[in-house]
């Protein structure tokens, strides 16, 4: 039986338009697509920002499999929900905190890249 049983969002940046750039001299960008894998989340923790008033910062733990790929992505998506098709429609937008880390496979359980994610909201 797989822990990996909850659909988790992966936005990932469409390709660099050669020779396009921004008004900053920064490249452009084709659209996006996000990917759906399976994984697994719990929560991290949450809390309030002192130094900026009405800001909740809130976060969680995703598991995920060795092949996902989590740092081509610009931000995660948990709470989403899967469509026929394989889209996911809705969910809350995370980023990773951090340098994710990676969980060999052993004999019983097999490996998984584990990362923090993190919301900031107000």
């Amino acid at each position: 039986m797989s822990l990996m049983t909850e659909p988790v969002g992966l936005r990932l940046r469409g390709a660099e338009i050669p020779d396009e750039y921004d008004d900053y001299g920064n490249a452009k960008y084709g659209p996006g697509r996000t990917v759906v894998v399976k994984g697994w989340y719990e929560p991290r923790g949450s809390g309030e920002d002192t130094a900026a008033k009405d800001q909740q910062i809130d976060g969680y733990w995703v598991s995920l499999p060795l092949d996902a790929p989590l740092t081509s992505a610009d931000a995660v998506v948990l709470f989403g929900i899967v469509q026929e098709d394989g889209t996911l429609l809705g969910g809350d937008e995370y980023q990773v905190v951090g340098e994710p880390g990676r969980q060999p496979a052993g004999f019983i359980v097999p490996g998984f890249i584990k990362a923090a994610l993190e919301r900031i909201r107000g």
